[in-house]
């Protein structure tokens, strides 16, 4: 008798989850580690252009991806928090929130098929309902890719097994974020024989930086330190140098903050190591008896922002109530994010809102109009809002020009660089002045509706347009959430002063204004707790914020009337612009009017903490 050869299984459908559609590029590792999967004989799709501005490698090794899940229950609104001020709020616990997080049986449904397909467990964030998981890009590819047929765009899916439970998976596009590639030479530091023999080009090419607790002073920062709090920095791509921060803090007559590394605290490339040393440097300087817990995540990707945020949203040992980023992307298909990927990070700004967590985000360094290439090579730019500031849930700062005068404010204007050359010094004999095109982002978003706090804020629409046979057609119009909310001086002509590389360095952007908006938050719930009790907390600002300066009147910012971000005109008539928001902080006021300042007697604290503390 002769057996019959059994016919092939055929293969199990797959359920997509991203589509080729949202136009996301392969990283090179998982197209590599494809074209190796791919069956025999099977031809190869046209592969998509790239970018011109797309990165052309990446470290080798294992790739991490973040698996989100469906929730159990909806993330709830928080209008009725909204309506309330600070000192009234009631927030939730980390129990509480796992409410509204994965469920048991997909968070050991999706365990149990990573475990199987040979990929390692990194984290777990029940309350986030994210899984991140990392492995081989081969083993990545043969988990989430279709063998050997996907083109260069991304085109995930999952088994039948797990349809419904998984989302989206973050990580498996080639979406690189960026910052300012160099910093400037502080005055402090000899300056190249061509400038300093020439006073008219050290006057336009050598910045007149500050120190850090000098602009809180400008600012009118309440005179208090941070005690009892901690303040969370999220960082990618690099560590801190501590060397650089002791000298700098020894420099000031400061105490060394109490510092702590959730993730590794290792070295990337040059200009990330700065960020993450010159952030530590201003918080540490305006709030010198903070804990700051800075949050290394070196995938410096939009898998990157998702993985920071979970380290330090869902932090229970440190428990930071502020949290400072800055690092943000552009608005822009195929180089932000998707809608769906903004709408599971801003459930993840909610949770942190109803934690009592401020969010401060940098609202970018491009102005108004982001240059772009196209795949053809051609370079343009076009109006973007940057992502994450652009969320309802974060606080968006932008950047003003400060110039002092006698220990006080002489002017501050928006904050435009576009077109005005710069000393660029990253090495010792460098003297290289040129334009290098920054202004302080602001704009309309594309993904966000207007939120209700923004509606005497007169945000103009985004008009979407066309030429046509000369004619200049509209087409769309879309009411979105307006950036920034708040400004800070970020001019790196009037920058900061700080250390690296053992040397007086100069430095700015909005990545300074975000830090510098968190020290301030962090001293007002220093003031908040002495004044009501420990746990009270400033928490999501912003329509306080919004309600105390244009419904209220309350002289809590102060507006910025002069300048441009080459898209948007700050005017006089206006309390609010897609320049600088409401303006830069007037300190002891905002924390009077949220009842942070003046700090009452001790006798008076304690009875406070007695009757009005919540644990």
């Amino acid at each position: 008798m002769t057996l019959k050869p059994r016919a092939p299984k055929p293969p199990s459908k797959r359920h997509p989850i991203i589509p080729p559609e949202a136009k996301l590029r392969l990283r090179p590792h998982l197209r590599a580690a494809l074209e190796k999967l791919r069956p025999r004989g099977r031809p190869r799709r046209a592969p998509v252009p790239a970018p011109v501005s797309a990165p052309e490698a990446e470290d080798t090794g294992p790739i991490t991806v973040t698996l989100a899940l469906r929730r159990q229950r909806r993330v709830p609104s928080a209008e009725a928090m909204a309506k309330l001020p600070p000192a009234r709020r009631k927030y939730l616990g980390a129990e509480e929130l796992k409410d509204f997080g994965a469920s048991k049986e997909d968070l050991e449904a999706v365990e149990a098929f990573v475990a199987e397909r040979g990929l390692d467990i990194e984290r777990v964030y029940p309350a986030a309902a994210m899984v991140v998981v990392s492995g081989t890009p081969e083993a990545v590819a043969k988990a989430f890719l279709p063998p050997g047929g996907a083109s260069d765009l991304v085109e995930a899916s999952v088994p039948p097994a797990l349809a419904g439970k998984v989302r989206w998976i973050f990580g498996l596009d080639d979406r690189e974020l960026s910052r300012s590639p160099a910093f400037m030479r502080s005055g402090r530091e000899p300056l190249p024989k061509l400038i300093a023999k020439q006073p008219h080009l050290k006057e336009m090419l050598v910045p007149r930086g500050h120190l850090a607790p000098d602009v809180a002073r400008f600012y009118g920062y309440p005179e208090l330190s941070g005690e009892g709090q901690c303040v969370g920095l999220l960082q990618l791509g690099g560590g801190a140098v501590e060397k650089d921060l002791q000298q700098y803090f020894q420099a000031l007559d400061l105490p060394y903050p109490e510092l702590v590394f959730i993730g590794e605290n290792k070295r990337g490339r040059g200009r990330f190591n700065v960020e993450v040393t010159f952030d530590i440097s201003l918080v540490g300087a305006v709030c010198p008896r903070a804990r700051i817990a800075v949050y290394n995540s070196h995938d410096v990707s939009v898998n990157g922002i998702l993985t920071a945020l979970c380290m330090a949203i869902f932090d229970e040992v440190n428990k930071p109530s502020v949290l400072s980023m800055s690092w943000s992307f552009p608005e822009i298909e195929g180089q932000g994010p998707t809608q769906l990927e903004a709408d599971i990070l801003d459930e993840l700004l909610v949770l942190a809102a109803w934690k009592g967590i401020s969010v401060c985000m940098s609202s970018g360094d491009s102005g108004a109009l982001t240059p772009i290439t196209s795949s053809d090579g051609r370079s343009t730019a076009v109006p973007a809002a940057n992502f994450p500031a652009s969320s309802p849930y974060a606080l968006a700062c932008g950047g003003t020009t400060l110039l002092a005068k006698d220990g006080a404010i002489h002017s501050e204007t928006v904050w435009n660089s576009l077109t005005r050359p710069m000393l660029f010094l990253n090495w010792p004999k460098a003297q290289n002045a040129f334009p290098y095109p920054m202004a302080t982002g602001g704009g309309i978003s594309r993904l966000y509706e207007r939120p209700a706090y923004q509606d005497a804020a007169e945000v103009p629409p985004v008009v979407d347009c066309y030429w046509f046979i000369g004619d200049l057609q509209r087409v769309d119009t879309f009411h979105g959430r307006g950036t920034p909310d708040v400004a800070a001086s970020a001019d790196w002509m009037t920058g900061y002063e700080f250390i690296f590389q053992r040397r007086w360095n100069t430095m700015g952007g909005t990545s300074a204004a975000a830090p510098m908006w968190a020290a301030l938050l962090t001293l007002m719930n220093e003031g908040l707790e002495a004044n009501h009790g420990p746990g009270t907390r400033v928490g999501w600002l912003n329509p306080h914020l919004y309600r105390l300066c244009l419904e209220e009147g309350a002289k809590v910012c102060r507006p910025i009337s002069q300048g441009n971000n080459g898209g948007y005109q700050a005017k006089p008539e206006r309390r609010w612009n897609p320049c600088t928001g409401l303006g830069s902080p007037d300190g002891k006021k905002l924390a009077a009017a949220l009842g942070a300042w003046p700090v009452k007697p001790r006798q008076a604290r304690a009875v406070a903490g007695r009757r009005g503390g919540r644990k």
